[in-house]
């Protein structure tokens, strides 16, 4: 289409209705594939009054000689051949220097305003079909491509390159292409507006996509979704107060909400302690005022439950402590999501299982347990995994076994997550050397341990006082390359603490806190002249300048930093190579004396 952009076309002409169409007989010609041999090679420099056939082999065809003349020089059948190459295949633009542009571009100068347009919808065809297929590689091809033979990409072009751009390179070169469209004086379109703020939510730069979200000239429902990826942010980093402004702004806009927008809404609104306090009577009751106004607006919208929704909705109460209302809802899901398929029902009583346990409602878990068990629904591996850490209440590891040979039996493999709560079981009955013995079995097994378990054996040990059972699991998670977490830093900080052990403390308190950034020395060799920095600052507010440096997607950096700060300030003198520590000196040579310690 480039090349026949190109050549003469007096033919084409714009009807009354703005439509493009040729003044010549429509005579079909035989396609490509159907005649092999034929080939047709456009010629820029043959002469206009040329007349004749082009054929190969024997076969001929008439030809228009404005559309097809015969080419003769080879080195403009290989441009040719390599541009048209870039348009269908999408090679590398790179690899296509022998492409003589700057001709394309003067092709192009004289060719009429009805032709160059329907170019463009080519193109633009081509880049939104990029959009549907995740090829961001083609469209900005493609893209590029318009620019070398003069061709000005439209605001439908800048729709369907930037929603590429989004899905393949992110936001940050998204935002390029709008700076692109700015210097130019091209507004985007609301679509690729919108398109904009839900790439911003994805990546949780919930100002940028709240900014955004307010460019919007002229809602449409079909814009919703944008609004959707921004509810779901603030559920994700636990900004109910942002929600609601993006709430009252949709309800001033009269924009009608999803089924999505209520499955988010259950989730965001529907616990008010969690996970930071036990829920009690206020926010057992207000709860109960949130989840009512939310189901009455859906009842007024006329929208159902979805599965999504009466999952949030009973994930929300069991987080709650709201056991009764959580049952009842199940039996509202039950009766009332017909087409629920079985793993979406084992999907359902697994919560409900989950907060059964938490909230120590043995019995009530064992009865759920059996209808489940009765009902032939599929058990997966996490609900056996809270079962047996309900025998923890009991205690019976007799039943813990028993659930084990019921989950291999349906094909389920123990996990780490298995072995935590066996070695939970265990520790209620008294028995730490079979806790240990569990942990040696989890190594044997191939199974690779995280800091969670290691942390179960930590909190009983510090329990009990035996500060050389901790230092031999700290050595024991140190050799496994396992970073420790703030519970690794608070069980071992408190054991020497109550032994009146403080220098001991605070040195274990920093190696602990160098090994949370990194195990790795020379990571922490090479990080330690920014971070000294920012521990040793003397500016008022140090503290909250950690905090900002890594946000809340760094806990453990900012948890670590916080510490080593702290050590600081009582005079602690800090060393960016935790192995030279005596403290962990000591702990290496006790390990290799004698890996499994005396229990008392």
């Amino acid at each position: 289409m480039v090349v026949l952009a190109g050549e003469r076309t007096d033919h084409l002409m714009v009807s009354s209705k703005r439509r493009c169409q040729s003044t010549r007989l429509d005579i079909p010609v035989p396609a490509l594939n159907e005649v092999e041999d034929l080939k047709l090679v456009s010629d820029y420099d043959l002469p206009s009054s040329f007349q004749g056939k082009t054929g190969t082999e024997g076969y001929l065809v008439d030809a228009q000689p404005e559309l097809f003349q015969v080419e003769t020089q080879s080195s403009k059948h290989k441009q040719l051949k390599s541009y048209v190459s870039i348009i269908s295949a999408g090679d590398n633009l790179g690899d296509n220097s022998g492409l003589d542009s700057g001709r394309m571009t003067k092709t192009l100068r004289f060719a009429p305003v009805a032709v160059k347009k329907i170019l463009r919808w080519s193109f633009n065809d081509i880049i939104h079909m990029c959009v549907q297929l995740d090829n961001c590689q083609l469209s900005e091809q493609l893209f590029l491509e318009m620019h070398k033979i003069g061709l000005r990409p439209s605001r439908f072009t800048y729709d369907g390159f930037i929603k590429c751009v989004l899905a393949g390179k992110g936001v940050a070169h998204a935002l390029k292409v709008i700076e692109m469209m700015k210097r130019r004086g091209i507004k985007p379109y609301d679509g690729t507006i919108v398109a904009l703020s839900v790439g911003h939510s994805k990546s949780l730069q919930l100002d940028l996509a709240e900014d955004f979200l307010g460019r919007i000239s002229d809602i449409k429902p079909e814009y919703i979704h944008g609004f959707n990826a921004f509810l779901s942010g603030c559920d994700i980093m636990n900004e109910p107060e942002r929600a609601l402004r993006v709430l009252a702004r949709m309800k001033h806009l009269d924009l009608k909400p999803h089924i999505r927008t209520y499955e988010i809404l259950f989730s965001l609104f529907g616990n008010v302690n969690v996970p930071y306090e036990e829920g009690n009577m206020l926010s057992h009751a207000d709860v109960s005022k949130r989840i009512s106004i939310i189901e009455m607006d859906m009842l007024n919208h006329e929208i159902q439950h979805s599965f999504v929704s009466m999952k949030n909705l009973i994930r929300a109460f069991g987080a709650e402590g709201m056991i009764e209302e959580m049952l009842r809802y199940l039996n509202v899901a039950e009766n009332v999501l017909s087409n629920m398929d079985p793993y979406q029902k084992s999907d359902l009583y697994g919560i409900v299982l989950h907060a059964l346990v938490k909230a120590k409602e043995t019995h009530k878990a064992i009865r759920t347990f059996k209808i489940m068990r009765s009902c032939g629904l599929p058990a997966n591996t996490a609900i056996y995994n809270v079962m047996i850490e309900c025998c923890k209440l009991l205690p019976c590891f007799k039943s813990a076994s028993t659930l084990l040979s019921l989950m291999l039996r349906d094909g389920c493999c123990p996990t780490v997550v298995t072995y935590t709560s066996l070695v939970k079981v265990l520790l209620a009955k008294d028995d730490f050397k079979g806790a240990l013995d569990l942990l040696d079995l989890c190594l044997t097994e191939g199974i690779q341990p995280d800091i969670g378990i290691f942390n179960t054996l930590l909190s009983d040990a510090n329990a009990r006082g035996n500060i050389h059972v901790i230092e031999c699991i700290l050595e024991c998670i140190h050799r496994a390359k396992i970073q420790p977490d703030e519970s690794t830093l608070w069980y071992t900080f408190c054991a020497y603490v109550d032994k009146k052990l403080y220098n001991t403390a605070v040195e274990a308190l920093q190696v602990l806190s160098m090994r949370m950034i990194s195990e790795d020395a020379s990571v922490l060799k090479e990080k330690g002249a920014a971070l000294e920095d920012l521990i040793l600052s003397e500016e008022p507010d140090a503290e909250l300048s950690i905090i900002k440096a890594f946000g809340e997607t760094e806990e453990c950096s900012v948890v670590a930093l916080l510490n080593l700060r702290w050590c600081a300030t009582i005079g602690s003198t800090i060393s960016w190579l935790p192995e030279d520590s005596l403290w962990a000196r000591r702990l290496a040579s006790s390990y290799d004396a004698n890996r499994r310690p005396d229990m008392p």
